[in-house]
């Protein structure tokens, strides 16, 4: 490592996390090693490290303030490397860890003001574990976080974490996270760090996992983090045997990427489940899915987000899969544009890339659970105003209503006709539909579907391969339940939908409203 010629300062996360890799290797063995042997290791830690970061108006290092996973993981790095060379070069030492603090409330400042973790439930292991090392090394070698470690919504965000595990073990994978739920070690770190009872059982649920069915192989790069359980694995003799935690079923997180989530109970597979979002496409990772949702029940996870495409795949055919401006190439990107989310569209448009959607109301009375989301915003110059409303009856039936208000107007004289809708669900299910109603079949499972308006619509279901470009991934077994409907004259327009496993329960909620 290091005769590399550089550590690929173009990718700074591959400084930071060889710059810590290093450090921990270095100071683990430095009584065993000659003089010269821990000159040359730090000078790498400070010429192939450090140095490529000084020049702060070289675009290498637009992350250094920035408020993504990017700045803890490489400012962590940076920092165990400074502490090592604290004797030998002071001054840039101090600059490193000072810079550092400064910069990495940054990113933790995301989380505001509940806990949630705007890149989504992956990108938090990430970031948070090596928020998590920063703390630590300042501690250990400074005797002070300097504030870091009692930061409250960083501090909360374990809770987004669980939220974002639905009871079929899996992640609510919007964004650019997939659906896999790895034991992460940081769990571990906020059970001891903060007695967190919620971090206790994320992380004694996680290793009974990995133990019994996720057995480690050196080429899974992604457990690179699994010796910290050694030094972050707490007393198991401070939490009570069995405790449950103090977690409702049903929570929301607001902030730049506000969530919501409704479950049954906790610790059932089979329980009814809903995750729902608002959000914007302008955030690091964002994918245009803001109004977009999950949902399980018995054990069959109904409506699905698609996971990522690998990014080479797409960077390897020239795209700019980063740029989120409106018209960028991210949202040609199948699974990354409006098309491949669960979500209305009108006249086939992209939703606003800068606007935002906020969760306006979430409210539980009984065991009706009911949350709105203002997309108004988002469709700004599609519709004067659009909210889409969910309510969960019983944690049986789960109701979606759109209520679109001055979408595109018919005129007459130029021969326009009104706004056209497309209300979209993609599924693995077999589905079957007739006249206002569709049986989804999974694994012996079957679940309802119902339209209660509008009066007139098109009800189709087709798998949704092939995508549409060549760059894009296949989908295979994937199907897409589409509604499509006219707005009125006016542009306005309200759709309702039931989906329940059970039929009576969802006949019984159709006849109420």
């Amino acid at each position: 490592v290091a005769a590399f010629p550089d550590w690929n300062p173009q990718h700074y996360l591959d400084v930071g996390e060889m710059a810590l890799g290093m450090s921990i290797g270095l100071d683990w063995f430095w009584t065993d090693l000659s003089r010269k042997q821990q000159n040359r290791f730090l000078d790498s830690l400070e010429e192939k490290g450090i140095n490529p970061s000084l020049d702060e108006s070289h675009p290498i290092n637009w992350w250094l303030d920035y408020n993504n996973n990017w700045n803890p993981v490489c400012h962590a790095g940076l920092v165990s490397a400074a502490l090592l060379l604290a004797d030998r070069n002071p001054e840039l030492s101090n600059w490193v860890i000072t810079r550092a603090i400064k910069a990495v409330p940054n990113a933790m400042d995301e989380t505001n003001p509940d806990g949630v973790y705007p890149e989504g439930p992956v990108y938090w292991t990430y970031g948070t574990h090596f928020t998590a090392v920063l703390i630590d090394l300042l501690e250990s070698a400074c005797g002070d976080s300097f504030g870091l470690a009692d930061h409250n919504s960083f501090r909360e965000s374990i809770e987004f974490r669980s939220h974002a595990v639905s009871p079929t073990g899996s992640f609510y994978n919007f964004y650019d996270n997939g659906k896999l739920v790895r034991f992460e070690p940081v769990t571990a770190w906020y059970a001891s760090r903060y007695g967190s009872q919620i971090g206790f059982n994320a992380m004694r649920h996680g290793l009974k996992e990995f133990l019994e069915n996720n057995p480690w192989t050196p080429e899974d790069d992604r457990l690179r983090t699994l010796p910290m359980l050694a030094l972050w694995y707490p007393n198991s003799n401070n939490f009570p045997k069995n405790a449950q935690s103090n977690i409702a079923s049903n929570w929301k997180g607001d902030g730049s990427n506000p969530v919501a989530f409704i479950r049954e109970r906790w610790n059932d597979p089979n329980a009814f489940f809903l995750g729902f979002k608002g959000g914007k496409g302008s955030i690091s990772h964002a994918h245009m899915d803001a109004g977009s949702f999950i949902f399980e029940d018995q054990g069959i996870r109904w409506a699905i987000d698609l996971d990522p495409q690998k990014y080479l795949s797409l960077e390897s055919e020239g795209l700019g899969i980063w740029d989120r401006r409106q018209h960028a190439d991210r949202w040609r990107i199948f699974r990354i544009g409006p098309y491949a989310h669960n979500l209305l569209l009108m006249d086939q448009r992209l939703q606003n890339a800068e606007a935002a959607a906020a969760i306006t109301s979430f409210e539980e009375t009984a065991n009706t659970v009911r949350g709105i989301v203002d997309l108004s915003a988002i469709y700004k110059g599609q519709a004067q105003s659009y909210e889409r409303t969910f309510v969960t009856h019983d944690y049986q039936v789960l109701q979606i209503t759109d209520h679109v208000r001055g979408a595109r107007e018919r005129t007459e004289q130029q021969g326009r006709m009104s706004g056209t809708l497309r209300w979209r669900m993609l599924t693995r299910a077999q589905v079957d539909i007739a006249n206002n109603e569709a049986i989804l079949l999974q694994d012996g499972k079957r679940l309802y579907f119902k339209i209660l308006e509008p009066v007139e619509f098109t009800l189709k279901s087709a798998p949704i391969d092939p995508p549409p470009y060549y760059w894009d991934e296949s989908n295979p077994g994937v199907k897409a339940i589409d509604l499509w409907c006219k707005t009125d004259d006016s542009g306005n327009r309200d759709i309702t939908i039931l989906m329940s496993s059970d039929r009576k329960a969802l006949e019984r909620v159709a006849e109420s409203l």
